[in-house]
């Protein structure tokens, strides 16, 4: 993709509302598909009904091989984490750090104490699968985003199934959180996982299907788990135009490729922009997030930024470098974001 070109001047770009830089959601906007069953619904909007809810069920049980009773859904990823931290009322709990800004305000809702493996740059941000097992025995609960959704890594099909297993051997529960799984292309494991003890796997249709506004999400896990969790939720909440969206945003396979497609774009261009800055490195994760090392003398970042107009997450190591959490945006956003770098390195 070429260079960003704009016939609007950098202060009037200056003029627009703060631009926040740390949303996940897919870029290109949802589906043409899914903003087409929105309208056809409209006509049935005065109607509370819940069609639209089996029917997506029964097209994601199918599609990961699972049992419906293996499926819950509820109004967005956050209410259905909260609702699972009230299922399961861990006191400890075991998470891979960075801990991303969300994770960090539920976890300080409720108090709880929390131990945590560090992911460095030193390792490509990699996850130590044997130092995360060793870690989870004296923990209630253990929290592991895939990928993960601070610096974007993934874990292996094999490292899942090694945690998973662990955590049933030792009796604690875990939970898989897929917010960003579908910007890698890699299966899920649903199949195996939701059978293992108290094993949950979280989904959301805000990030990759860009449907934040409906508040739509689902927990997949062992039928007697999902029955405990779904007492605690009221499916009359959900949107009823809802389901009807996310399941002609899963279907659209064009609209799969096509954001793929743009994200690897993106990818190459961000990266090939940002080694033309000095005392900048980006490293460059399987999933829609990169992440930026600055040099380590630069401070106040998130202000520097903010004086800009830009809302950025930063987060530290333990050598003094400061890193920022980007997830890919549209380009004229890439480009911006680039420029407004430069011009504070």
């Amino acid at each position: 993709m070429g260079c960003y070109r704009s016939a609007c001047g950098y202060h009037k770009e200056r003029s627009v509302k703060t631009i926040d830089y740390t949303s996940g959601a897919n870029p290109l906007g949802p589906s043409n598909k899914a903003k087409n069953v929105i309208r056809s619904r409209l006509r049935q909007i005065s109607a509370i009904h819940a069609e639209g809810l089996t029917h997506l069920k029964g097209y994601i049980a199918k599609k990961e091989g699972i049992d419906e009773a293996s499926i819950v859904f509820g109004c967005g990823s956050t209410a259905l984490l909260n609702t699972v931290i009230e299922c399961i009322t861990p006191k400890k709990l075991l998470i891979p750090y960075p801990v991303s800004q969300r994770y960090r305000a539920i976890l300080s809702k409720y108090s709880m104490e929390c131990a945590t493996i560090p992911v460095t740059a030193h390792e490509n941000f990699d996850l130590a699968i044997d130092d995360f097992c060793n870690a989870m025995p004296g923990c209630d609960a253990a929290f592991l985003q895939n990928p993960h959704d601070v610096t974007g890594t993934v874990l292996s099909q094999e490292d899942i199934l090694k945690i998973a297993d662990e955590a049933n051997r030792i009796g604690i529960n875990l939970l898989i959180d897929e917010t960003y799984g579908e910007y890698t292309g890699i299966p899920s494991l649903a199949d195996r996982i939701s059978s293992l003890g108290r094993t949950l796997i979280l989904h959301t249709f805000s990030t990759f299907y860009a449907l934040g506004g409906l508040r739509f999400g689902y927990v997949i896990g062992p039928p007697g788990v999902i029955s405990e969790i779904g007492a605690r939720l009221d499916s009359s909440w959900i949107n009823s135009l809802a389901p009807w969206a996310a399941l002609a945003s899963m279907k659209d396979k064009g609209y799969r490729r096509r954001t793929m497609l743009f994200i690897e774009s993106e990818k190459e261009y961000v990266r090939d922009a940002l080694s033309q800055i000095k005392n900048v490195k980006c490293f460059v994760s399987p999933s829609n997030i990169l992440v930026i090392r600055l040099r380590k003398d630069l401070n106040d970042v998130q202000e520097k930024f903010g004086n800009h107009k830009v809302k950025i997450h930063t987060f530290p190591d333990e050598d003094g470098n400061t890193y920022v959490r980007f997830p890919i945006q549209t380009h004229r956003l890439n480009a911006y974001f680039v420029r407004i770098l430069k011009r504070i390195m």
